[in-house]
């Protein structure tokens, strides 16, 4: 895990200044604290790395890294967790390496097969490839986008990186406003333009995506997609056997490594199912880092540690809320280089500075919920109308019940309304109060579609349907947050759940295998009764990470909303309506309505502006 940076030439014929490289690695050094590569080629290409070491220690394998003939050279940021696999393979056809590095293995397999060495990449990465023969700079991005890759074309040359800092350190004037993300970010309960950030002119390469940089221009093409066909045959008996194996070999793979590897731990299925098939094959000491809460019914921390005791482990409670609100929010978003809309960044900034202390590598449960359904309130009215289109009345009548017993006729009603009625949510914020509040530029703002697939695909179920759309669309926002806040405490997070084989197998499973009678989850569940504790995968209350900000908001306005949301700074930027926003705090702090996640958003926003734009 590191950090990635360069410039490669496309119009341009001016050398590159080599401090123009040394400048955009500055900013990313917490990526990457153990080493750092800047290197020139032919005047034309600049290749610059931080490095996290986690795989081969040695300083052989620091980057940028080069081939025997230096005819390619890499700068590569992730994982490639098959690697000794790819190797042995490419061993056989008489190739030869000089380290033990996942980076040599991936630098010969694009000298071996070219584009086609990605699809056979088991990992998370963003790299950059400089091909001397083709005078190309080839880059690609993991197929969930894990890993960022940021890029822009200014000058006649293509700059990237792994954060829009590097890129802003090239160049500062790029550090304009794109309102239109800003507007996604802010409106949608979803927020993510899988290419754009919030800088106009910055892009990301999309997850599942190569580029391929010449003189002839930048070229961009998809190089994997969600399988499109249902397995109906496939009985659940047979699917919980087949997803546990591949999820313990998803689990084997990423407990690859040269330093201490450890776990977050929750009491939820997700990351208990991953300590408890860890213990399956695994009996070295293992740490495990959980958020432990004043407030007994959001504290997960007393049953995480049961579990880890019980597996032989060794759990860290870390407390989950910050002694400084503020000041850990504006450490996130220096991080984050966006808004953000939900609070949970901020435990999560507090479990790993912990971790930091003890382990480089953590595996963690993120993924799961998108994939099986996790989200049942979200899920449901999806799974419902497949369940009535198949007959399936138990589980349809069953469903309705228990989710009207767990949020209510109104919670129930209002999500299927949203599942049928999009625009029903623009209807709600006029009637919450929310509406009205953007002004100036941010008002003005370009409406735009966040989702790269709108209509069905053939013989596709509604649930299904949804759950592609969360899972490329939706996850990419907590993949965002999850890299960049782990990166900047120099963590490797890794992600069982996003084994790309584990995907593949999800999505060919008929949505009842997912949710089931109001249920998520259900092939996981089955898939590791016995494994895991019966109490842990029978208790269906999430939790999660939370954040008791409706609670700050209300109680300290003072000291967490006012000195930012109606500061001079905000009066002056015009993107709010400061009368409207000010009537919005009084009624949130008076408890007339909840808009706490709104407030925040606003909060963020008006944060991003002061860490970016006005410095």
């Amino acid at each position: 895990m590191c950090g990635i940076a360069g410039i490669f030439n496309l119009e341009s014929r001016n050398a590159i200044d080599p401090a123009c490289l040394e400048r955009m690695l500055g900013p990313i050094a917490h990526r990457g604290p153990d080493a750092e590569g800047a290197r020139l080629y032919d005047g034309a290409t600049a290749l610059g790395h931080r490095r996290l070491s986690i795989l081969d220690l040695s300083t052989e394998a620091n980057q940028p890294f080069e081939n025997a003939d230096r005819t390619l050279a890499i700068t590569f940021n992730g994982e490639i967790f098959n690697y000794l696999e790819l190797r042995s393979e490419l061993e056989a056809k008489g190739r030869r390496f000089r380290t033990n590095s996942d980076t040599e293995v991936l630098l010969q397999a694009y000298e071996e097969w070219g584009e086609n060495a990605v699809p056979r990449l088991n990992g998370m990465w963003a790299f950059a490839i400089l091909d001397r023969r083709q005078s190309i700079l080839f880059c690609s991005r993991d197929r969930f986008g894990i890993k960022p890759f940021v890029w822009t074309h200014t000058n006649g040359r293509f700059v990237f990186g792994s954060e829009i800092k590097s890129i802003l350190a090239f160049d500062p004037a790029l550090a304009t406003p794109d309102y239109t993300t800003l507007d996604t970010i802010l409106r949608s309960a979803i927020g993510n333009r899988p290419t754009a950030t919030c800088f106009s002119g910055i892009h990301r390469l999309a997850p599942a995506h190569n580029a391929i940089v010449s003189s002839s221009g930048i070229s961009l093409y998809r190089y994997w997609d969600y399988p499109t066909e249902t397995d109906d045959s496939i009985g659940a008996s047979e699917a919980a056997n087949r997803f546990r194996e591949l999820l313990t070999d998803a689990i084997r793979l990423r407990t690859r490594s040269d330093v201490p590897v450890g776990s977050t731990l929750s009491s939820g299925i997700d990351s208990s199912a991953i300590a408890c098939l860890l213990r399956t094959f695994s009996s070295g000491s293992h740490e495990t880092f959980s958020a432990s809460y004043q407030e007994e019914k959001w504290n997960e921390a007393t049953r995480a540690e049961q579990l880890a005791l019980s597996l032989g482990m060794n759990p860290n409670p870390v407390p989950a809320l910050p002694s400084n609100f503020l000041e850990t929010l504006r450490q996130c978003l220096h991080h984050l280089e966006s808004p953000v809309q939900n609070p949970t960044v901020v435990p999560l900034w507090n479990i790993m500075e912990a971790a930091k202390k003890k382990v480089v590598v953590l595996l963690e449960g993120q993924g799961a919920d998108e994939l099986l359904a996790g989200y049942d309130q979200v899920c449901f009215p999806a799974a419902f109308v497949d369940d009535l289109a198949a007959a399936r009345l138990r589980s349809a009548v069953t469903g309705l019940r228990r989710q009207v017993g767990a949020h209510g006729w109104v919670s129930t009603g209002l999500w299927g309304l949203r599942a049928v009625a999009p625009w029903s949510q623009a209807m709600l914020g006029l009637v919450r109060g929310e509406a009205g509040v953007h002004a100036g530029p941010l008002a003005a703002a370009r409406r735009t579609s966040t989702f790269r697939q709108n209509a069905f695909r053939p013989h596709e179920s509604h649930l299904n349907r949804l759950l592609r759309r969360q899972h490329e669309v939706e996850l990419g926002r907590l993949l965002h947050y999850g890299d960049a806040i782990s990166m900047a405490h120099s963590i490797e997070s890794r992600l069982p759940f996003l084994d790309y084989r584990l995907v593949e197998f999800a999505f060919r499973l008929p949505g009842h295998l997912k949710l089931s009678e109001g249920t998520g989850k259900m092939v996981l569940r089955d898939a590791v009764r016995g494994i895991v504790p019966d109490d842990i995968l029978d208790n269906r209350r999430k939790l999660g990470f939370r954040t008791p900000i409706d609670r700050w908001f209300r109680e300290t306005p003072e000291e967490t909303l006012l000195p930012v949301l109606l500061s001079k700074e905000s009066r002056q930027r015009g993107i709010f309506s400061i009368p409207r926003l000010t009537r919005i705090i009084e009624n949130h702090r008076l408890g007339r309505v909840d808009l706490s996640h709104y407030l925040f958003r606003w909060l963020t926003t008006e944060l991003w502006f002061q860490e970016f734009i006005d410095s």
